[in-house]
């Protein structure tokens, strides 16, 4: 059975070759992006492989009902963009890639701490000037600070570990409770309040849904103290972005890291370099010269993008096969 990929990206073809012919996946790669617009390049497949920035909205969905298309493979851990209510519904099989690399992820955010703490892009562009002065270039010492990590996931516990690691004091937050990582690092589970107050560092790693939403926005925005600094690798859309950028220009924050955006769907994984971007929010954001801001890359690692193809292809050729589909990667 034939399965179509859609937003097959350059940088993942060769891992993707890899796999569908290991596995014995019959594959068409197409670089577009599926939406409405591109339902006619659906033909002749049961399966269909996605990317996190395709549409897989009630519409789309069904039409491809009526298509025929019965098994969809993510290839992503997250499904913010697929209507999950209407896929069960409508006896669609979904799976995705649940953790693929924890520690990419975990290890970008440290990246971004430490480029903002440290200064690190100015002081790089400063030296390739010939400047070597040190004015504006003065950081804060990790070690002995409260570091919240609000989403307890791989990818949060893989960030706690490497910031207590770092000589910080933990505070986690999550609807779930590990007993025994808290013990193991000392940390404490507290409220998102809590946490926010308590806090020198913020950083987010937990899913997108309706109640993670705006986590961080007009009110509990507030919450933070005036020197510390917000991490967001995990969804764009945790973080209100006006509320961000009003927050800013009070210049209350010490620094903001993003690797997500709000409104990066078409912004994010394309050249601009010609045309520029339009987006007035994230324009105003990146004026900011305590702002850094990455595209969407922490799980960006050779690693990672095995894991994301082997695991997608796994779930295909299983489907295909009426084999058993991983427990933690089945969805609906």
């Amino acid at each position: 059975m034939k399965t179509i990929f859609f937003s097959t990206h350059d940088f993942e073809r060769r891992y993707l070759d890899y796999w569908t012919e290991k596995l014995g996946v019959e594959s068409v790669f197409l670089d577009c992006r599926l939406s409405e617009e591109t339902l006619g390049l659906v033909k002749d497949a049961d399966t269909i492989s996605c990317w996190a920035s395709d549409d897989l909205s009630r519409g789309v969905l069904q039409s491809l009902k009526g298509i025929g298309v019965k098994f969809i493979s993510l290839r992503s851990a997250g499904f913010s963009h697929l209507d999950l209510d209407f896929a069960k519904d409508n006896n669609f099989s979904v799976a995705r890639v649940p953790s693929y690399s924890p520690e990419a992820i975990a290890e970008h955010t440290l990246g971004l701490l430490m480029c903002l703490n440290r200064k690190f892009p100015r002081a790089y562009q400063r030296v390739k000037d010939f400047n070597f002065s040190l004015d504006g270039l003065e950081g804060v010492t990790l070690h002995g600070k409260n570091v919240g990590i609000v989403g307890v996931g791989k990818i949060g516990e893989a960030f706690a570990r490497i910031m207590k690691g770092m000589g910080c004091n933990i505070y986690l937050s999550d609807p779930n409770t590990n007993e025994k990582l808290g013990k193991e690092l000392e940390a404490q589970y507290v409220d998102l309040k809590t946490l926010l107050e308590n806090s020198d560092v913020v950083s987010l790693h937990c899913p997108l849904n309706e109640k993670t939403k705006y986590l961080i926005n007009k009110e509990t925005i507030e919450f933070f103290k005036k020197d510390a600094f917000l991490l967001n690798t995990g969804r764009g859309a945790l973080i209100d972005t006006e509320a961000l950028i009003e927050k800013l220009k009070k210049k209350e924050l010490r620094g903001v890291g993003l690797d997500v955006y709000e409104y990066e769907e078409s912004i994010f994984s394309h050249d601009h370099s010609l045309e520029g971007i339009s987006d007035e929010k994230l324009l105003r954001l990146m004026s900011f010269p305590n702002v850094l801001i990455t595209s969407h890359q922490a799980f960006f690692t050779s690693e990672a993008l095995d894991n994301i193809a082997r695991i997608s292809c796994e779930n295909i050729k299983n489907f295909n096969d009426s084999l058993p589909i991983n427990e933690q990667n089945f969805i609906c």
